[in-house]
Order: C-alpha cells, then sequence, then structure tokens
C-alpha cells in the first residue's frame, strides 16, 4: 500500500508527531523521518533516533508482493476499519453469488430481495434497506471499483481522524446517500445499490479536513487538493452516464463535506483522533434526526405508490385463493362449515384490493390499462367469492352456469393481465349486473399469475 508519509506527516498534530518518532518501534522507518522532519520543519525539538542499518534495498518477490496484498484485507493500528468494511463487502457479494445471483450481471429482482433499496419497500416500512444497499452490488466491477477506492481513502484518512469517526461518518454518509437517491428518483422506481454514497463522503471529509486544518502549509495543501479535486470531479462526470446513480455520490459528498467541517471546528481546526463520547454522539444523533427528516418528506405518489399497492393486491390474492385451493382440494366433499369462512375472508381480501385500486389515480399512462383491468378482475374474483358463499349457505350447487361464466371471464382477464395485452381488458370497469353479463365472455378459469413488479423499475449502482 503506497503512502504518501511526508503530505500524512504534515497532517497530523504535533503531539501525534512525536508519538510516532517516541514509539518509532511500530512504525516504518520512512515514516518515523517524515515525523522528524515536520517536528523539525515547526520548529519542535526533535527527539535522538537512529535508524537501525538497513541493507541496500532488493527487488521485491513475489511472495512479498502477495503478502502486501493481503496486508489489505487485516486490520492494522492506523487502518482498522478500512479492512473490515472491505471484507464485509466481499462477504455479502460471495454470499450473494452462492444464493443464486449472477455475479456480472445480477438481475434487479434477486437484489431487492438480499436488501437493495426499492422505494415501494424502503418507504413501506423497510428503512433498512437504506443500510442494506451500501454493502450490494451490481456486480464484480462495480465491486472492485468501489474496493479499489475504498482502500485508497480509508488508508489516507483512517489514521488522520481515528476509526471512531471513520465508520461513524462511513454509516452516515452511506444512509444520506441512499435518502437522496430515494428523494431524487420519487416519483419514479429504482433499485439502488452501492457503497459509493458512503465512499464519496469520506472523499468529502477528507477534503474538509485538509482545508481547514491549521498546521499544514498551503503549498502541500495544493497539491493533495487539487488531486481530491480531480478524482472527486471525473467520478461525478462518469456518474452522468445511464445506471448510475449519482445522486447518492452527491448526498454522500455533501454529508462528508459537512461532517469535515464540524469535526474540524470540533478539534479547534487540529487534526487528531481524540474526541469526545458526548460530542460523538451529539454529531452522530443530529445527523440520523436530519437524515431521517429528509426521509419522511419524500412524497409517496406516482410509480412508487402504484408499485407498492399492485404488491399488496398480489399478496391479498395469494391469501384469497387458499378458498379455491382448499374447494379444489375436497372436491364433492366440500363443507360449509369449513368452507364459508374462508371465502367471507377472501371476500374481505378482494374488497381491500378494490378500493386500493380505486384510490390509484397518479399511475403511468402506460399503467392505467393495466389498472382498469386489475379492477375488472378483482371485482370478478369478489362477485364469484360471493356467489360460492351464498351458494354454500343455501346448499345450493356451487358450478351452475353462472358460476361458471364468471370463472370464464375471469380467466379472460388473467390471461391478458399476464400477457400485458389490454385491448379488451381496458373497456370501463364493472359497476352493475349488466355490465357484468357483458364481461364474462372466456373459458377456463385459472387465476392471473402476478406480474414482475420490477419490471417497472431500473437497477442504479453508485
Amino acid at each position: 500500500m503506497e503512502r504518501d508519509y511526508t503530505a500524512q506527516a504534515e497532517a497530523l498534530s504535533t503531539e501525534d508527531l512525536k508519538e510516532v518518532v517516541q514509539q518509532h518501534q511500530e512504525y516504518e522507518p520512512e515514516a518515523v523521518q517524515a515525523a522528524m522532519a515536520a517536528l523539525e520543519k515547526r520548529g519542535e525539538e526533535v527527539p535522538e533516533w537512529e535508524p537501525a542499518e538497513q541493507a541496500q534495498p532488493q527487488r521485491e518477490t513475489l511472495g512479498q508482493k502477495i503478502n502486501g496484498f493481503l496486508q489489505l484485507f487485516v486490520p492494522q493500528q492506523n487502518y482498522f476499519v478500512t479492512p473490515i468494511l472491505l471484507n464485509l463487502n466481499l462477504l455479502v457479494f460471495i454470499v450473494g453469488a452462492l444464493l443464486g445471483l449472477h455475479v456480472l450481471e445480477p438481475d434487479a429482482a434477486r437484489l431487492v430481495d438480499l436488501g437493495a433499496n426499492f422505494g415501494p419497500y424502503t418507504l413501506t416500512g423497510q428503512p433498512w434497506r437504506l443500510l442494506t444497499s451500501m454493502f450490494l452490488h451490481g456486480g464484480l466491477l462495480h465491486l472492485l471499483f468501489n474496493m479499489m477506492a475504498l482502500v485508497n481513502i480509508g488508508a489516507q484518512l483512517e489514521m488522520l481522524i481515528g476509526r471512531v469517526q471513520f465508520i461513524l461518518a462511513y454509516v452516515l454518509c452511506g444512509l444520506a446517500g441512499s435518502v437522496i437517491s430515494l428523494w431524487w428518483v420519487s416519483p419514479e422506481v429504482n433499485v439502488s445499490v452501492g457503497a459509493s454514497g458512503a465512499i464519496f463522503g469520506m472523499f468529502g471529509l477528507l477534503l474538509m479536513v485538509l482545508l481547514l486544518e491549521r498546521e499544514m502549509d498551503w503549498k502541500t495543501k495544493q497539491g493533495m487538493l487539487g488531486s481530491m479535486a480531480v478524482v472527486i470531479g471525473l467520478n461525478l462526470a462518469y456518474g452522468m452516464r445511464d445506471g448510475i446513480d449519482n445522486a447518492a455520490h452527491v448526498g454522500g459528498l455533501v454529508t462528508g463535506v459537512v461532517y469535515g467541517a464540524l469535526l474540524l471546528l470540533r478539534s479547534d481546526r487540529y487534526i487528531t483522533q481524540k474526541y469526545s463520547a458526548v460530542g460523538n454522539s451529539i454529531t452522530m444523533v443530529t445527523g440520523l434526526l436530519l437524515v431521517y427528516v429528509w426521509f419522511s418528506l419524500i412524497p409517496f405518489t406516482g410509480k412508487t405508490r402504484y408499485v407498492q399497492v399492485v404488491e399488496k393486491i398480489g399478496q391479498n390474492e395469494q391469501q384469497a385463493m387458499q378458498a379455491m385451493i382448499a374447494m379444489d382440494k375436497a372436491g364433492e366433499n366440500v363443507k360449509a362449515e369449513e368452507m364459508v369462512p374462508m371465502l367471507a375472508n377472501g371476500i374481505a381480501l378482494w374488497e381491500e384490493s378494490e378500493n386500493l385500486l380505486e384510490s390509484i389515480d397518479d399511475a403511468p399512462d402506460a399503467e392505467k390499462p393495466r389498472v382498469a383491468a386489475m379492477l375488472d378482475y378483482v371485482r370478478l374474483r369478489k362477485m364469484s367469492y360471493q356467489m360460492l358463499h351464498d351458494d354454500l349457505l343455501a346448499n345450493r350447487p356451487l358450478l351452475h352456469q353462472k358460476q361458471q361464466q364468471m370463472l370464464g371471464a375471469i380467466n379472460h382477464y388473467a390471461m391478458q393481465l399476464q400477457h400485458d395485452n389490454f385491448s379488451e381488458a381496458a373497456s370501463p370497469v364493472i359497476t352493475n349486473d349488466y355490465e357484468l353479463e357483458q364481461k364474462i365472455k372466456g373459458s377456463d378459469g385459472k387465476p392471473w399469475a402476478k406480474q414482475t413488479l420490477l419490471q417497472l423499475a431500473t437497477l442504479s449502482m453508485c
């Protein structure tokens, strides 16, 4: 892992530099020499230290290179949180692959199953997706690029601010990036994954630390700040491409800038790893509260709400169809005392679905024919269940002509919903018996197979 010891020494406080020299056994000779040079430059008394006589540098062997690479994954004194985050991201990716997730082009639906940030779910009782999506990635290349950036920024920043501040800032910036991503795409539907919001936050934090600290000379700062500005700018420009969640990048970056400014104000603009637990708690609680407020202000409308309603209707259908499955198994031995309660529950579920569909007034134009077809389908199902319920109570034959026609009409709509063909299903919804008679033309009566909701969503990587 290559490090600019001179720049890092310039960024440390005088007290920390003296500690490096005093505990020189724990540091590489180049780091100790850089610390001594920084102390001398500040006019401080430099403790005596003689580096051990070193042999002439030899070409690094393959074994040494492999060992150096493996050290990236091992927590060390000033590089502790970064390898843990690196290993956690890799572990999540491996587990996903073992569960069937494609390693190059993962399916959006599978990513949602594993915890991706998906508005219709995140906004309706699953806010934990704001966190879990930070450890999921849209393929091997996405993972590798993010982990290279994490190691690069972590090796520089963690030794300056310490492991506590690093993990607090990482989590807060990642959460903020996830929330900004949701807010930006709303009311559209998006599946968002990736650690870039948090990583951009670390870049923003380091930018402010270097900009505001008071001990490093401006000439040294200029070069470092210029390099960082170029890296951030190039990444934001790359994020303008389709499929890249730049909103999460910007959200994380801005949060990191604010966090870095507050951190330096708390330390009187000196770089240190020592911050009070009380100050940390206040900073984190305030940050989380602001994230929550922004999250609560995201509108739950348009395609986001439509997809959630369709999901709920699908769940209702699954539960309601248990009555039909039970009747099919019972055959001619159907007992009214067993089936009537199940049918009554099914009627209530179909009615709930009907009310949900009637409440949709801002569905995407392309989905309005589907809404009309689903509403007719649900109303037919409710009527069919009510007819079966009444026939069982009255001890009448169940599959009489009208019920068979009803099941035929239900199958008609189910097939159109399944195959996205609404040329006939998009006609006005059923409101009375006369319109019902116009609809009940079809055949065999199979239930509607619920559509994959994620066809309305796009996958964005951050």
